[in-house]
């Protein structure tokens, strides 16, 4: 394979290993134990064929995405959902990074949204200035993620096995470690639709990356070889921070047991530590703790591991890195995806577009500071993301262009399935921030009805 296959590979693995890979994932892996996994590979098989599809509809026909969906397809509406999708997916990868990298700066949560724009402002500097070189950093960052991901764990394993002396703490550990691999953990019907729908977001489905990756692919370029790899390394990523959060809970239940004789700590730290343990204990063994609860919980191992483990430091740089690499370089592609997408619809120049999409981005994560809006915007995936990536699927269908038609179809039904029942279980949440996250979701597909007028006019 010549060398920008290998580039575009890597720029798919950095696209794809995101941070739902860190946050989401892991914790049906643990509360499902290999049955979660074994029923993740269904969502993860339909979302990489529809990927494939996507991708080789684009590269066939070296239409680029609006002109497939005008020309082709006849839905140029649909450009318009997947481009907001992409702008609310881009928002809130950017405030989870920058949630991420504040504890390698004493943790200071105020610290979350201007990480976040600097985060934005440096991938779209990157694409300004780096150009061709811009395929291989994300490369070079997608190893490096990869290679911190898998260090930190066996540093957490190797730490905490020699650290945690607590029988309790011992037990507490070695259960969350064992469910990861066992057949007897119980499934529930709202837990498995949650682990398909977190499944289908970790791809990255709903965004229209794939039709835009397909229009700029060498022609030798093998998306099944890619594709099938980037399934590998998800597997082993989200198993990396499974065991991570595993090997996190014998040190949070041990430092909240030490808190609690220690006369030199107030009541509201020891509090703090036994919330910190719980919120792990929960992450592992409930499967219908909301998401937006569940999501924070990866941020509490840097605390966790401080001064409760040696070598704490350099475990917490190699984890933060990894999970901060990983939103990076998602970031870096739908900065590039979304400026490709705006300046063909728009009929704008690349810096305007780029400017435009980096603009919408940073606002997101700006209004996420606001009440509840952190709640209400990493809801909007996990409610629609399923019904969106349904829409994105759709022109291939249309258009005549799918590999296999009948199985494209049965894909589509799978995802209605999914996002049917995610909407009725964020409508019934008791959050009324879950519920606008739910209709903010909706309210993406507003344009779909536009879709006749938009045909008219481009007669």
């Amino acid at each position: 394979m010549r060398k920008v296959n290998v580039m575009m590979a890597l720029l798919i693995t950095g696209y794809i290993l995101g941070v739902w890979s860190f946050l989401v994932v892991p914790k049906y892996y643990m509360v499902f134990g290999l049955k979660g996994f074994l029923i993740s590979l269904v969502p993860a098989v339909v979302a990489l064929f529809l990927a494939y599809n996507e991708a080789q509809s684009t590269k066939k026909t070296r239409y680029l995405i609006y002109e497939l969906l005008f020309k082709v397809a006849r839905v140029p509406a649909v450009i318009f959902t997947l481009l907001m999708f992409l702008l609310v997916i881009l928002g809130v990868t950017a405030y989870a990074s920058g949630w991420g990298l504040v504890y390698l700066f004493g943790g200071n949560t105020d610290l979350i949204v201007p990480f976040a724009i600097l985060t934005i402002l440096l991938a779209a500097l990157l694409l300004m200035l780096a150009k061709g070189r811009t395929l291989e950093f994300i490369s070079g960052i997608s190893v490096l993620m990869i290679l911190f991901t898998i260090v930190s764990t066996l540093l957490i394993r190797s730490k905490a096995m020699s650290v945690v002396t607590s029988e309790q703490a011992k037990y507490y550990m070695n259960q969350a470690v064992s469910s990861i691999t066992s057949f007897s953990q119980p499934l529930t019907f709202e837990g498995v639709i949650m682990l398909l729908a977190s499944v289908i977001v970790a791809f990255g489905l709903g965004a229209g990356v794939y039709y835009v990756l397909g229009s700029f692919a060498p022609e030798d370029l093998d998306f099944r070889r890619v594709l099938i790899g980037v399934f590998f390394l998800q597997i082993v990523l989200s198993f990396a921070a499974a065991y991570t959060m595993a090997y996190s809970l014998g040190p949070a239940f041990q430092a909240f047991e030490k808190s609690v004789h220690n006369p030199n700590l107030s009541v509201e730290e020891t509090y703090k530590m036994y919330s910190q343990f719980r919120a792990l204990q929960a992450y592992a063994t409930n499967s219908t703790t909301p998401l937006p609860q569940s999501i924070k919980v990866f941020y509490f191992i840097p605390q966790i591991i401080k001064g409760n483990v040696p070598g704490a430091s350099a475990i917490t740089l190699l984890l933060v890195l990894s999970f901060y690499f990983a939103g990076l370089t998602t970031i870096i592609v739908l900065l590039e995806m979304g400026t490709q997408m705006l300046s063909e619809v728009m009929q704008l120049g690349r810096t305007k577009g780029l400017a435009g999409v980096s603009i919408v981005g940073i606002l997101i994560s700006i209004v996420m500071t606001l009440g509840s809006a952190k709640t209400m915007f990493f809801a909007v995936p996990f409610s629609v993301g399923a019904i969106i990536a349904l829409i994105e699927a759709y022109p291939v269908l249309k258009s005549d262009l799918a590999s296999k038609k009948g199985i494209v179809s049965i894909s589509m039904a799978f995802l209605a399935f999914v996002g049917i029942s995610t909407l009725y279980y964020a409508f019934k949440s008791s959050s009324d921030a879950v519920k606008l996250g739910a209709v903010l979701g909706l309210v993406l597909l507003v344009p779909l009805l536009m879709n006749g007028v938009l045909l008219k006019s481009r007669r």
